[in-house]
């Protein structure tokens, strides 16, 4: 578990609520919501691809303010990336394949499970990478 793990859950939901309102555009508009699938690659490319790129950017910056005060940031990222895969992949499950009923079909998307490991790995790359700069200072 992380250290504190209240924050980390709280930067997980805030992950997951930029994919959702990002989602709730996309559907609200037309031209967005008529793309194309690209069957196992994508269901909604109007709002997996854009999603690849921002939760890379957000996962980064919540995971260097989270992991700026952790002892030992490489262990630590990791577990925060952990929490931050396993939140997504929670409320995905309960929110859009239970309550909206998308049918398990959504996670037969390749963009789902890269979105997922986005989400895992980045803070942990980010953690190491801390904890290298800090070996190297100190």
């Amino acid at each position: 578990m992380p250290q504190r793990l209240g924050r980390a859950l709280g930067y997980a939901v805030l992950i997951w609520i930029v994919g959702f309102v990002w989602g709730s555009v996309v559907f609200m508009t037309p031209a967005l919501r008529n793309i194309s699938s690209i069957p196992y690659i994508s269901r909604y490319p109007a709002i997996s691809f854009p999603l690849l790129v921002i939760w890379l950017l957000i996962a980064y910056l919540l995971a260097r303010s989270y992991l700026r005060s952790a002892p030992e940031e490489a262990s630590e990222g990791l577990r925060l990336g952990m929490v931050f895969a396993a939140v997504n992949l929670l409320l995905d499950l309960l929110i859009l394949v239970l309550l909206f009923k998308n049918g398990l079909g959504y996670f037969a998307s390749l963009t789902v499970w890269l979105a997922y490991l986005i989400l895992l790995i980045v803070p942990w790359l980010t953690g190491r990478s801390l904890a290298n700069r800090r070996k190297v200072a100190g």
